[in-house]
This record gives structure tokens, C-alpha cells and sequence, in this order.
């Protein structure tokens, strides 16, 4: 299924909008893009590598804030002098309006309660341009950082679909398993082999893989709808979502932590916020709270680059992990083939095995995502994302 394309005017942001997926408007004109780029982006399919394109023009918070920076720059100007002047002209404004009533007015009561909060409210713009520390790249800054996070956070849901159909696949192993071992159970008690005891525990075991069963499909229809409606379809739409791409060991190969360090210091929205407004403080003590604000973010985001550094090199060795203890359970399995056809092994103890290799298979891709979300996160901690 297609998306329909349509074309809609914001008038108070003044943006074109066209190209709508279902319901949803694209944020920007039509001109943006190329033909190409806005069918893929239009098709009913949903690529990882496409996710940033499509918070960027579907994303209902995304396309909001671009509303709100228009109005701010229309509103109040691009300078840190101009929005200080704009709460001052607004402060005058109230002032203006301020009309203390006769005592002996009906309406006195209703009038000087009135006339208060006017006085109150011009003293706030007042105290508010004296304190005002934004201009339009300040939010510039607020608004690009809140559309980083977007596409983070798309990226992880993208991917944590796919670690819970995994999981689900796993529990079902183990769902199967504990039928057997309950058969078996149920069958050496009604030859006085096994207790009561036993198969009740055998039963309780079994009803909770089924229940792990129903969590994981929960998951994954929470995840789903999740991520289709923050890239603009429809909760329930048939999007085909794709998988997600193999790990790139180059990217970590390339990483860098000192020099990544200093790039991350550069790029990170919370750090450039501050500093910005740093320059426009007009007091002393606005400075020096911004100076040590400033300080501290650096020390956070210099943590955050070695913390997520170490994060990748633990998932690396994780998988590495993975695939060798895959690659054991295969061959444990090949001994239990042969074994179970010389009578040496039961049919239990095989299908135990079978599934312990078919899960270890399974955890190889568990790794695999889990290392691919860990490079992402370092890559985003140094553009700009670092917890400052």
C-alpha cells in the first residue's frame, strides 16, 4: 500500500507540507527531496536506514516544534536583545493596561484583583528580560537535539522488535521443551518412577513458559505500533518493517575515544545550549552558574564517550562469545545424533540438546543486535548526544 500524497499549507510557520504517509503530512516542500528519496520514503516500507528521514518529515512532536521555532523567530526575533525587548514590551503592555478602581466601584474587588495580577505578571517579564539567556539558536539547538533523540529512540525500538521476536522464538524452544519434559514426567510417575511433586513442578514450569509466550507477543505488538505512529503511519497500518542491517566492524574499528572524545565535547546540543547562553548572560552570577553548568557537562560527556566505548568492546566480546558457544552446541550435537542412533542416549536428553543448539543459534543474533545498538549509541553520544 502506498502512501497518499498531499499538500498542505502552515500558514503560521509558513512550511509547504507534502507527501503524507496515511494521515500524516511531510514537513517539508516538495523540492527537498529527490523523486527517488520520496518514494522510499512514501512506500509502505519501513528501513532502518530510512528512519531519520521519516521522524524528520512524518514525526508529529518534530513537525510541532517546527511550528513553535517559527513562531519564536516571528514572535520574539533571532537575538538575545530582541527577546529581551519583547518582554520588556510586554511588561509595558500590562503596565498600560493596569487601572486601579475607585474603593467605592461595585466591581472593585473583580478590578484590583485584576489590576494585581497585571503588576505581577509585567514584574515577571521584567525579572525575565533582565534574566533572558535564549535567541533562536538556542532553540534551534532545543529543537534539533528533541529530533536526535527521535531518531535515537526509533532506532532502538527498530531493533528491540527484533530482540523480542528473537526472545519469542527462545521461549517457544523452551515452551516446547517444558511440554516434553512434562510428558516424560507425567509418564515415569505413572510407572512409579517419578513423584506427584514432580510433575506438579514439571506443570508449573510449562504454564510459565506459556506465559512468557504471551508477554513477548505483547512486546512486540507494543513495539510495533510504537514505532509505526512516532514515523508516521497509523498504530494498526500493514507496514512492512525490514531487518536490521549486519554489524559494520569497521565502525568500531574506527573508533577513536580521545579524538572521539573531543568531537563529542563539539557536537553535544546540551554543552552548545549552555555555551550560547552563556555569552548572552548579562549578571555575574548568571555566568559563573552557566561556567560551572559548562564544567560539569564536559566531565559527563567525556564519562559518557568511555562508557559507551566500553559498551561496544563488552558486546563484541559477547558475540564473539556467542558464536563460539554456537558453534560447541553444534557439535555436542552431532555427538547426541549419534549417540541417541546407538541406543546410548534417550529421546529427551536428545531433543534437550537440539533445542540448546537451536537457542545458542538464536543467541548469536541477540548478540549480534545488541552489539549493532551499542555501536549506534556510541556513534550518537559522539554527535551529540552525550549525557551531559
Amino acid at each position: 500500500m502506498k502512501r497518499w500524497k498531499r499538500a498542505l499549507a502552515l500558514g503560521a510557520a509558513g512550511l509547504t507540507v507534502a507527501a503524507a504517509p496515511m494521515t500524516a503530512y511531510a514537513a517539508s516542500p516538495e523540492f527537498a527531496r529527490t523523486t527517488e528519496e520520496w518514494a522510499q520514503l512514501q512506500d509502505n516500507v519501513l528501513e532502518y536506514e530510512e528512519l531519520a528521514g521519516l521522524i524528520h518529515e512524518y514525526n508529529a512532536t518534530v513537525q510541532q516544534n517546527a511550528i513553535d521555532y517559527a513562531y519564536f523567530r516571528n514572535e520574539y526575533g533571532e537575538t538575545n536583545t530582541e527577546w529581551a525587548d519583547k518582554y520588556r514590551e510586554l511588561a509595558s503592555d500590562l503596565r498600560d493596561a493596569i487601572d486601579y478602581p475607585d474603593i467605592d466601584d461595585s466591581s472593585y474587588g473583580s478590578q484590583m484583583a485584576q489590576a494585581i495580577t497585571n503588576e505581577a505578571s509585567a514584574e515577571t517579564y521584567e525579572e525575565s528580560a533582565d534574566d533572558a539567556l535564549e535567541d533562536i539558536y538556542v532553540k534551534y539547538l532545543e529543537y534539533s537535539q528533541a529530533e536526535a533523540q527521535l531518531v535515537q529512540s526509533a532506532q532502538t525500538l527498530m531493533i528491540n522488535y527484533y530482540l523480542n521476536q528473537l526472545q519469542l522464538e527462545i521461549d517457544t524452544k523452551t515452551q516446547e521443551l517444558s511440554q516434553l519434559t512434562y510428558n516424560y514426567t507425567v509418564k515415569q510417575r505413572d510407572v512409579g518412577m517419578a513423584t506427584d511433586i514432580a510433575v506438579l513442578s514439571a506443570q508449573e514450569s510449562l504454564r510459565s513458559t506459556e506465559q512468557a509466550l504471551i508477554d513477548d507477543q505483547s512486546a512486540i505488538d507494543t513495539g510495533r505500533k510504537s514505532l509505526l505512529v512516532m514515523c508516521g503511519w497509523d498504530a494498526n497500518a500493514d507496514a512492512e518493517i525490514r531487518t536490521i542491517p549486519d554489524v559494520d566492524e569497521e565502525r568500531i574499528a574506527a573508533m577513536d575515544p580521545t579524538a572521539d572524545t573531543e568531537t563529542a565535547i563539539a557536537n553535544n546540543y546540551t554543552l552548545l545550549g549552555n555555551t550560547r547562553q552563556y555569552e548572552n548572560a548579562r549578571s555575574t552570577d548568571k555566568k559563573e552558574t552557566l561556567a560551572v553548568s559548562m564544567a560539569d557537562n564536559e566531565r559527563n560527556i567525556k564519562a559518557s564517550v568511555s562508557s559507551s566505548y566500553q559498551s561496544v568492546l563488552s558486546s563484541k566480546i559477547a558475540y564473539d562469545l556467542a558464536v563460539t558457544q554456537a558453534a560447541l552446541e553444534e557439535q555436542n550435537l552431532t555427538i547426541a545424533q549419534t549417540q541417541a542412533a546407538n541406543g546410548q542416549l534417550d529421546a529427551l536428553s536428545l531433543q534437550t540438546q537440539q533445542n540448546t543448539t537451536e537457542t545458542a543459534k538464536l543467541s548469536v543474533e541477540v548478540a549480534r543486535l545488541n552489539l549493532f545498538q551499542a555501536i549506534q549509541s556510541y556513534e550518537w553520544t559522539v554527535n551529540g548526544l552525550a549525557d551531559a
